[in-house]
């Protein structure tokens, strides 16, 4: 598996160094919604382990079967070495001075494993930290104007509004129980509308999910910082994407005026990365 997690992570990094390169020339004629799917196809590919053979395959990389790495009982490895080398027979190899060996392939997976997992530990972490922080800080919220936006946007099933003293900016959270989390602050009327429709739109298209594949594809690829430029371009992206259903037919003012409530909203905070925290978006107007 490791061999195929290589070849996806070579191959995959052509797709994004090209995506990255094509796509401001491609900005002013396709929206953030082309984009935002496109890395999309991409993550699962990242983390599906199975590679298509082809015929004729340009690239081909074998991982070397024959070597391993001798241990001493310290710890320290000694040397590479042939496979055929310690079949033949030499002596020392087979005292007690060495403790059993271990090939190449499986140090690598073992140095991957450990990587990948503690990527994704890292983040699931401060996650539950994040929410078991700020709970303390948290009361339930109710307004008419939630309630409007909800009916406008035909959602039944509403998630959880609270209000947070301990956030700087509006956020989502939750991958079961979705919270919307708003900041104990001061907006007027029209500037709350448009800051529920951001949150909204990405509760209806479930975007913390969209994140944790992110996470998950650059847990697995923790070693190409490509993938990590991808998860960076496909979060910016998905806040582009929102803007756009927001103010999707909408006028100028109503553009305007988003724009100003985004920009009023958005703080340099420092929050888990399985949010929709407002950390950026395009100027519409």
């Amino acid at each position: 598996m490791l061999t195929n997690i290589f070849l996806i992570s070579l191959s995959m990094t052509a797709v994004i160094l090209i995506l990255l390169i094509i796509s401001p020339l491609l900005n002013n004629r396709f929206s953030a919604k082309w984009r935002y799917f496109v890395w999309l196809i991409l993550a699962l590919r990242l983390i599906i382990p199975f590679r298509l053979e082809m015929p004729d395959a340009p690239v081909n990389i074998s991982a070397p079967k024959n070597q391993i790495i001798i241990f001493r009982q310290e710890g320290i490895p000694l040397t590479i070495v042939d496979k055929s080398f310690v079949e033949k027979g030499n002596s020392s190899t087979g005292s007690a001075d060495y403790a059993p060996i271990i090939t190449l392939k499986e140090l690598l997976t073992v140095i991957w494993a450990f990587g990948a997992v503690a990527f994704f530990l890292f983040h699931i972490i401060s996650y539950l930290i994040f929410k078991r922080r700020i709970k303390r800080y948290c009361d339930t919220v109710n307004s008419d104007i939630i309630q409007n936006v909800l009916d406008d946007m035909k959602i039944k099933r509403k998630p959880q509004f609270l209000k947070c003293s301990k956030i700087a900016s509006p956020m989502m959270i939750g991958f079961f129980k979705p919270m919307i989390l708003l900041p104990d602050a001061e907006y007027s009327n029209n500037e709350f509308s448009v800051i529920l429709k951001h949150e909204l739109t990405h509760y209806k298209r479930c975007d913390i999910w969209y994140k944790l594949l992110l996470v998950i594809a650059n847990s697995v690829h923790w070693f190409n910082p490509l993938v990590y430029l991808m998860a960076r371009r496909a979060n910016r992206d998905l806040e582009y994407f929102c803007d756009d259903v927001v103010v999707k037919n909408s006028d100028i003012n109503y553009r305007k005026e988003y724009s100003m409530a985004i920009l009023k909203a958005m703080q340099s905070v420092e929050a888990t990365t399985l949010s929709t925290y407002l950390n950026g978006g395009k100027k519409n107007g």
